[in-house]
């Protein structure tokens, strides 16, 4: 079970997503790259608050997806 912080977090993270239209697989291969140690399901997981992540993947995950909304065109 998620702390309240987390929790808030993992919400965040999602609505982040799903504003930007970019699914979890794709964040996830970018945060992967990024040398983040969560795997695709365990992320699935977070998300859906299902499952704690450490503060360190936390914090690739939101730099992940900051990285591929700054990239996106236009």
């Amino acid at each position: 079970m998620l702390d309240v912080q987390e929790a808030q977090q993992a919400r965040a993270l999602q609505h982040a997503m799903t504003r930007a239209g970019i699914p979890p697989s794709q964040l996830w291969w970018h945060y992967y790259s990024l040398s983040g140690d969560a795997d695709e399901l365990e992320l699935e997981a977070y998300l859906y608050q299902a499952l704690h992540l450490p503060r360190l993947e936390r914090l690739m995950l939101d730099h992940a997806l900051r990285e591929l909304i700054n990239d996106r065109p236009g």
